[in-house]
């Protein structure tokens, strides 16, 4: 699928986003009014994601209710990945599961894994119902096309576990980064100031923000950096293995070694990033005021197996927050600072949060 067909779906579901906050904020054309904005921005990713794999999103009151079992499925079904039975289970699952405690703790994994995968392929089989030649508008088609052309690279079965692969490693990852992203604007509301100035000297109007203005906004992406570094939504990276015995450090690895890189350690080391635990988007930015590129600075991982989601979260990052602090202002409830502490998982979430939003005066 082309960046512009990608663009205009996010794009899309960002114009979604906006219509849902106006309706909050009613007639109040200045006066901030309370918002819960987590569930706004989880449902805006999973209509993305469900947008570019599938063609459809969930835009009315009994389709987001319908996602709202589905969001709480995934998230579950990704806790028991990293729960300390599951984890021991997986180990050896031909000993494990005839035990009681942890044959009820893999079954239940097993059961959700047959839940999400039931899904996509029903969503296959309605896309088989109705097969269109070239001009496809989602992955499913452009897939299923390969495979009517006998590719041999491609079959139903991968399909069904790439699917799966997208809602587990696309959807909470991008969400929770940009709720954190509004969590840091909320504790160092400086940097929104910085922020809205940059906009309204580049952009100076209320028009879509899109990727071909990304090079000019320094700041923005500065903050967005930040926040994938401060955020560092996958701690523990996931598992490899070294294909030959080696030594590092003294210590002897033998082949077959699991390793489990650590990237909060990269992200999170105070000789690369000085005063790690302090939100400073400023740390992004050289001297001639250009985005200064950090070869540590590895959210995605990286090598051949780094995150193959890379370009599409970091197009829906730019995308989603420049617009929206293109369009609006948000403050901290009074005494109530959402705090930056994170919940940890297979990757880490956000403590839910309300603060109050206002439509911004750019005075265009």
């Amino acid at each position: 699928m082309s960046k512009p067909i990608m663009e205009e779906k996010i794009l899309l579901e960002v114009g979604h986003l906006f219509e849902i906050i106006n309706n909050e904020l009613g007639c109040s054309t200045s006066n901030p009014v309370e918002i819960n904005l987590n569930p706004l921005i989880e449902i805006t990713i999973a209509n993305i994601i469900h947008q570019l794999i599938f063609g459809f999103a969930y835009h009315d009151k009994k389709s987001r209710d319908e996602y709202a079992k589905w969001k709480d499925l995934v998230a579950d079904h990704m806790r028991n990945f990293v729960s300390l039975p599951i984890l021991l289970g997986l180990e050896k699952p031909e000993i494990f599961e005839y035990l009681p405690y942890f044959g009820t703790k893999l079954k239940l994994l097993r059961r959700q894994y047959e839940q999400i995968i039931d899904y996509c392929s029903k969503q296959i089989e309605n896309h088989k119902k109705d097969e269109k030649d070239g001009n496809f508008q989602d992955y499913v088609e452009a897939y299923l096309t390969e495979i009517r052309k006998e590719n041999p690279n491609f079959d139903q079965k991968q399909l069904v576990n790439i699917l799966y692969d997208f809602f587990l490693a696309g959807q909470e990852t991008t969400a929770n980064t940009i709720i954190f992203a509004l969590i840091f604007a909320l504790n160092y509301p400086k940097t929104q100031e910085r922020i809205h100035k940059e906009l309204d000297k580049i952009v100076g109007s209320d028009r879509q923000i899109t990727v071909a203005d990304r090079s000019q906004l320094v700041y923005c992406q500065a903050f967005i950096n930040e926040a994938l570094r401060m955020s560092n939504l996958l701690p523990l990276n996931l598992y490899h293995t070294n294909l030959k015995d080696v030594e590092i450090a003294g210590y002897k690895i033998k082949a077959g070694t699991r390793i489990v890189p650590q990237i909060s350690n990269i992200l999170y080391d105070s000789k690369v990033f000085p005063n790690p635990q302090v939100f400073k988007p400023e740390r992004f930015i050289d001297n001639n005021g250009n985005l200064k590129k950090i070869e540590e600075f590895v959210p995605f991982s990286v090598g051949k197996r780094q995150c193959l989601g890379e370009s599409l979260a970091k197009m829906e990052l730019h995308i989603i927050l420049t617009n929206f602090f293109n369009n609006y202002k948000i403050t901290a409830i009074e005494n109530e600072l959402p705090s930056m502490e994170k919940i940890h998982g297979v990757t880490v979430q956000p403590k839910p949060f309300k603060c109050l939003i206002q439509k911004r005066n750019q005075g265009f």
